[in-house]
């Protein structure tokens, strides 16, 4: 399958998938055809949020296990002394004169 194919594919499912979440979060608007969600559709909000809270929480899970098991910096011998100027080795190239 190639790129074009891949993004039309994409674009139909996604708007299956829109239309859809429409339809299970505001079931009235359909009239009776739909109305068996209407129990359901506070779970359209409950599942998003429910999501949301759990990915930055996974984040942060993430990050204290990244913080927990990665192993301390070694530490330097000696101190960086960042005022010395290095000596350049190259030398000046000469502009020709003509």
């Amino acid at each position: 399958m190639d790129d074009k194919n891949l993004g039309y594919t994409i674009m139909g499912v996604t708007l299956v998938v829109m239309i859809g979440y429409f339809i299970w979060a505001f079931p009235g608007v359909f009239g009776t055809l739909f109305a068996w969600l209407g129990p359901y559709s506070e779970w359209a909000i409950k599942l998003p949020v429910i999501a949301a809270v759990y990915m930055i929480l996974f984040i942060v899970l993430w990050i204290g296990y990244t913080m927990a098991t990665t192993p301390p910096p070694v530490p330097l011998d000696t101190p960086l002394d960042l005022d010395i100027e290095f000596e350049d080795d190259t030398e000046p190239e000469e502009k020709e004169e003509e």
